[in-house]
């Protein structure tokens, strides 16, 4: 531990937090509390700062790619092309057959940011068609 860059806190937390803190720390395998902490706070602003400019997910993506092996690098960025022709195509057909403002372009926008963090990214197309959620689209 790089002590010169660290400085130190106090923190008073209620028991079931702390316990709730410890089983989290052994299943996601943190090296400790303060690993933990500093990870739930780094998270807790990055997700504060997304709602203010979309940059914070750049810089964490970029962390985390650096800590990666080549070959894991480059089977992300196979999935990530072959999903970003997929996105292109859902576009463009949407672009040809629907005429939107920019003013609800954005509000749709939000709603799809809103969308994939409640759902972790595991927004499917055909829910929003099923659910006839024409909010969202």
């Amino acid at each position: 531990m790089d002590l010169e860059y660290k400085q130190r806190i106090s923190l008073y937390l209620d028991k079931e937090t702390v316990e709730k803190m410890d089983n989290a720390i052994k299943k996601y395998d943190y090296r400790s509390r303060n690993d933990f902490v500093s990870s739930a706070v780094d998270n807790l602003i990055a997700d504060k700062l997304l709602g203010e400019n979309d940059t914070v997910i750049s810089d964490k993506l970029s962390r985390a790619i650096a800590e990666m092996s080549e070959k894991q690098t480059l089977q992300i960025a196979k999935s990530m092309f072959r999903y970003a022709v997929e996105m292109e195509l859902i576009v463009r057909m949407f672009s040809e057959a629907l005429d939107f403002t920019p003013a609800e372009l954005e509000e749709m926008r939000k709603e799809a940011v809103r969308n994939v963090r409640r759902t972790r990214g595991k927004v499917r197309l055909d829910d929003l068609f099923k659910r006839r959620d024409t909010q969202s689209l």
